[in-house]
């Protein structure tokens, strides 16, 4: 697809649109925005989704869109026991389908890590999947197996490189 040549942008479920945010986002590309996830309504997202799609399109501007799923994060951080994501399989599915349909080139479910839910959710998914590779998820190997086209680390590779750091620091003082 040819990914790495153009800009790419994480459109959070809760970002709210607003004239001149939208220019920003067409003409600098260092943008970001970061805001708390939280489920929006499903048609309403898309429909803006869409709006960003044919905005960027006018503009002429290489804009890939990865956009998130939150089905699975507010659980997930509040410790949701093992084997509860794949009841939230249905719904994201459902909000995957309509961002890809809406322009989204990318679909990030961020959280789902559970195996037998994320391979249903592969298995139905209409388009390319970007996760998170969490500790206790499936390796690499396995993401790519099942067909994932993105892994994410967020901030694991950071707390991994932080506490590699640490236990060399310790190692000094011994």
């Amino acid at each position: 697809m040819g990914w790495s040549r153009q800009r790419w942008w994480l459109l959070f479920e809760t970002w709210e649109p607003r004239d001149a945010t939208s220019r920003i986002l067409f003409t600098h590309p260092a943008f970001r925005t970061i805001t708390q996830p939280a489920l929006r309504d499903l048609t309403r997202h898309a429909e803006w989704l869409r709006s960003v799609r044919q905005a960027a399109g006018a503009s002429d501007y290489p804009l890939v869109i990865n956009a998130r799923v939150d089905c699975f994060l507010n659980p997930f951080v509040a410790g949701a026991e093992a084997e509860s994501q794949r009841k939230l399989v249905p719904e994201a599915l459902e909000r995957a389908s309509a961002y890809l349909e809406a322009g989204a080139e990318c679909v990030y479910p961020i959280a789902l890590w559970e195996p037998d839910a994320l391979g249903r959710f592969m298995s139905d998914v209409r388009g390319p999947v970007n996760v998170t590779r969490v500790p206790q998820g499936p390796p690499s190997t396995e993401l790519a197996a099942l067909g994932v086209a993105r892994v994410s680390w967020a901030l694991y590779l950071y707390l991994a490189s932080m506490a590699h750091f640490e236990n060399q620091l310790r190692s000094i003082q011994e």
